[in-house]
């Protein structure tokens, strides 16, 4: 750096040592601090300075890599891979604006005491020596840092070729703009922003590798295609035209640093959503298996109650008092009860882990509506409920898995059953909406209040422990019922006032002919 025409002989535009030594301090620790300080101090005495001004050029050297890797090391959760935008402004705030700033102030203020350079050439030599240095720490540091700290290798077999194409992309651009002659100043210009789509490309396929070792490439023909004469920046004296390389190479360094943190936030953001929807899943699947199980077991007892249960009503075991029948009533129906909710949670079980098997075809609505009114007859007879039954047109077709879809009808059909008080009333009307065959279920029941019709369809809601109490199950009802419509290309919607009773409708696709 030190040959390309630096000012006073000392502040050089192009200065690599500042990112190598804030590198080294972060991959290997402070103690590297005295070969920073005697490399510095060879290097500078070489070139002609005298003994005390190397070596406090050494010492502001020195101190330059000591701040910036403190700063860094400081700084909460900093990763050397730059895989976070977070840590990408911090190196360049902390090491290459900041730090930088103790070593051109040491050094520029050790030429002026020690005669080597003028008070009028002060501002100039401190601002090549901040550029330098700033930059040095901008293009040098993070490919040593992102490539020395990666864990795995950063280039995956397959995307290799990708690679290969971009690398060939870089050195053609690189060339064509800082080698090849143009006839304008105005021409050459315009050839810098050729950079601007390979570069993207590098930082979003590719990430923090691609974006810092294109840019160190970059720059580094840059850098050669200028000092030769070449390029958009060439100006009248090497020194400007470093400046106007250098400058733009700050701003694109710093971008695409960013950019490329961007990228890797992104693609460690979805390795963590992937893991966690692979842990749910898992977990999900481990629920259902069980659920199913348990299912299983306990249907075998409940089954065994109500064979024996059986005997007893039909006098096996010896004639019953009106009393024992009673009892033995009670216990078939609350046998049956239970293993209804049971069925329920085995039936939520199979669509949570998506083995429920969908067998869609033709129905006609009116059959299914028919045939629900014989199956709750007794509920409706035992609350004196009145059940309104609209005809609907005999030709409305649907879409569905019949047995599913008589699931859904008494699923719903139940729940208005259920929370409709004594005297009350039922509607069930069916009615063509476009595509869609819509089966209403009304009712004059207790109704839901509107803070909770968002999780009305959630997995064993309840509305309030005295509604628990009051009314039996589990909450699985409507949750199965939406599931299995939207299995079936339809949905279950829920309208209801609080004390005024409910709509419940069923949505399916109308069969096509």
């Amino acid at each position: 750096g030190l040959q390309l025409d630096a000012v006073s002989g000392f502040a050089t535009l192009v200065w690599p040592p500042t990112g190598i030594a804030l590198a080294a301090l972060l991959l290997g620790g402070y103690w590297l601090w005295p070969g920073i300080f005697l490399g510095a101090l060879v290097v500078n005495v070489w070139t002609g300075a005298p003994v005390i001004v190397a070596m406090g050029i050494a010492t502001g050297n020195t101190l330059e890599a000591l701040a910036g890797s403190y700063a860094l090391r400081r700084l909460p959760g900093f990763r050397l891979s730059l895989g976070s935008v977070r840590d990408a402004l911090a190196l360049i705030v902390f090491a290459a604006v900041l730090s930088t700033i103790v070593s051109a102030t040491i050094g520029v203020t050790s030429l002026h005491l020690g005669a080597v350079v003028a008070r009028g050439s002060v501002v100039e030599t401190w601002r090549a020596w901040w550029l330098g240095d700033a930059i040095g720490a901008l293009l040098v540091a993070p490919p040593i840092l992102v490539w020395a700290s990666a864990r795995r290798p950063l280039l995956r077999p397959q995307r290799m070729p990708e690679a290969a194409a971009l690398a060939v992309s870089v050195l053609v651009a690189s060339l064509f703009v800082f080698l090849v002659p143009t006839a304008t100043h105005s021409a050459a210009f315009a050839q810098a922003y050729v950079f601007f789509p390979i570069m993207i490309w590098a930082a979003i396929r590719f990430g923090q590798c691609g974006a810092v070792s294109t840019t160190f490439v970059v720059s580094a023909i840059a850098v050669w295609g200028t000092a030769m004469g070449h390029g958009p920046f060439v100006q009248s004296t090497l020194h400007g035209s470093l400046f106007a390389l250098q400058t733009f190479m700050g701003v694109t360094a710093a971008t695409f640093l960013v950019l490329g943190a961007s990228t890797a936030e992104r693609e460690r953001s979805e390795k963590e959503l992937h893991a966690a929807y692979a842990l749910v899943s898992k977990a999900n699947r481990a629920k259902a298996e069980f659920l199913a199980v348990m299912s299983h077991e306990l249907r075998t007892p409940l089954n065994a109650i109500a064979g024996y249960a059986e005997l007893l009503a039909l006098g096996v075991e010896g004639s019953l008092t009106q009393k024992q029948s009673d009892a033995v009533g009670r216990i078939r129906t609350n046998q049956q009860h239970l293993l209804a909710l049971i069925d329920d949670v085995l039936s939520f079980a199979r669509v949570e882990a998506g083995t429920t098997a969908i067998s869609p075809q033709r129905v006609r609505v009116r059959t299914a509506l028919d045939a629900l009114e014989p199956l709750v007859r007794p509920e409706l007879v035992q609350k004196k409920l009145t059940l309104t039954y609209d005809s609907c047109d005999p030709s409305l077709e649907v879409e569905a898995d019949p047995t599913k879809l008589r699931q859904i009808l008494l699923n719903v059909l139940g729940n208005a059953i259920k929370f409709t008080p004594q005297g009350g009333r039922i509607g069930l009307y069916a009615s063509r909406d476009e595509e869609f065959a819509k089966i209403r279920i009304t009712d004059s029941g207790i109704g839901v209040a509107t803070e909770n019709l968002d999780q009305i369809f959630e997995p064993f809601f309840q509305v309030d422990s005295g509604t628990t109490r009051e009314y039996p199950g589990v909450g699985l009802g409507l949750a199965i019922s939406r599931d299995l419509a939207r299995a079936m290309g339809g949905d279950v919607t829920i309208e209801s006032t609080l004390g005024r009773g409910s709509v419940v409708s069923v949505a399916l696709p109308i069969a096509t002919s």
